[in-house]
């Protein structure tokens, strides 16, 4: 009887105490709780309504043009576009009532560098997105599909080869329209879906354009959409193609991705940009937060086809003084159209010990998409002739995208690819200016945005 009292006894005890250490905890919790909670709050607040300005942190971001008013506004349009814009109908459940496709095949004239061609489309998505109904596709299998290079983004933003092929192979000839080079004074007046109507036109074709984008914001046919989309408030000419850049060149395809890799570190730590429609979602932003403690300044650098040796000198020269002037932890890409012109600049850039030179690797050939492939690369045996293409020209296309993830520019004032990857960085630009008068080295900043 004694030994179970004591039994009862100690059981009680221990409830008790398990209780007590009960109450203890959970009043703790509660208190850690109500201390905690203001400061994650506050935390929130801060990323919630934090400048706009820092959106693209670590130390690029003073050289950024977007403002954050333009930024915001850019951002608007962006999502009103994702959310409003289909382009992509997936056949053969949806049948647009008209299809722009970008062509540009064997029997197309000529479709020109990589930059004519970034335009030559971004004109071309425009001109859809701007008629009711309207979708876009590429057809564009010279020398290769873009698609095995640039990836929409969200992937309903255009379609591929493939898919224009199949309303291709089911329209009637008199309902395929291939344009002539469209000039200002017809994208500014013509009323283009009242003739397409009427001239019962299903597809129409498009390489080449006299005009571009900024014509179709003069169009009273077309406001509607621009009111739809937002675009009527874009002023400069850049805006409108850092919209077409984000959905169309900023997502690198598969193919691309594993040739990228190598350089993730140099893009900022990532690849591609996010989809996210908030311009506060750090997936948005261009680096990622561990890169941006790195407090690296990204400088790129492309000399053109023209350039001589006195102007590639010049430029490297401006590019050392703005290393020397703003960080000693500087990082410069150089992007060339020869293989001599590169080692130009590795040249002499080396010169330079506070300047962490990088390039594409030597083993990707140098060729322009209005060139024929150099073909001596080591290709594998096992690579299909897709392959072997995507590999050809892959250098045009990673040169381009890393030079539009810098966090400045410097090149040359009449170079179309520099000018479209500033277009796309929206960062700032130095130009060195021609003059056949002078052979003094005068750079100013770009101006043509």
């Amino acid at each position: 009887m004694t030994l179970l009292r004591t039994l009862k006894t100690k059981g009680w005890a221990s409830l008790i105490a398990l209780v007590l250490i009960s109450i203890y905890l959970v009043s703790s919790w509660d208190t850690t709780f109500r201390t905690e909670k203001p400061k994650q709050q506050s935390q929130y607040q801060q990323q919630t309504f934090k400048p706009k300005s820092s959106f693209k942190s670590g130390f690029g971001h003073k050289f950024d043009r977007l403002t954050p008013a333009r930024r915001q506004l850019l951002s608007s349009a962006l999502a009103h576009i994702r959310l409003g814009y289909v382009a992509n109908r997936t056949p053969p459940y949806s049948t647009p009532p008209l299809l722009i496709l970008y062509t540009c095949r064997p029997d197309t004239t000529a479709c020109g560098s990589l930059d004519d061609r970034l335009i030559s489309i971004t004109n071309a998505y425009y001109f859809s997105m701007l008629q009711q109904g309207s979708a876009f596709a590429y057809d564009m299998t010279v020398p290769a599909k873009m698609e095995w290079f640039f990836e929409p983004s969200p992937s309903y933003m255009s379609m591929n080869v493939d898919q224009a092929n199949y309303y291709l192979e089911r329209a009637e000839a008199h309902q395929i329209r291939s344009e002539a080079p469209l000039s200002s004074a017809e994208l500014i007046q013509r009323r283009f879906m009242g003739n397409y109507e009427a001239e019962r036109t299903a597809i129409v074709k498009a390489s080449q354009w006299q005009g571009n984008w900024m014509d179709l914001k003069e169009n009273p046919s077309m406001k509607p959409l621009r009111d739809k989309y937002r675009l009527n408030h874009l002023l400069q000419k850049s805006d409108w193609f850092w919209l077409a850049s984000r959905l169309l060149f900023s997502k690198p395809a598969s193919s691309l991705r594993g040739y990228l890799e190598p350089y993730r570190e140099l893009m900022g730590g990532k690849l591609e940009l996010g989809e996210s429609l908030s311009p506060f979602d750090p997936d948005n932003s261009p680096v990622t937060p561990e890169f941006a403690t790195k407090g690296w300044l990204r400088i790129g650098l492309r000399i053109g086809k023209h350039s001589t040796q006195e102007e590639a000198m010049c430029l490297c020269a401006h590019v050392a003084n703005i290393c020397r002037k703003h960080t000693e932890n500087c990082h410069v890409f150089i992007s060339a159209p020869t293989r001599q012109s590169l080692v130009t600049l590795r040249t002499e850039l080396n010169k330079h010990q506070h300047i962490a030179v990088h390039a594409v690797a030597e083993g990707y050939g140098f060729a322009d998409l209005d060139q024929e492939s150099e073909n001596s690369l080591d290709h594998s045996i096992f690579d299909s002739d897709d392959d072997r293409l995507v590999r050809d020209y892959a250098r045009t296309f990673m040169d381009w995208l890393i030079l539009s993830r810098m966090d400045r520019l410097v090149g040359q004032e009449k170079d179309g690819f520099l000018k479209t990857a500033a277009w796309a960085a929206q960062v700032h630009t130095d130009v060195s200016v021609h003059n056949t008068t002078s052979r003094n080295c005068r750079i100013i900043p770009m101006y043509d945005w």
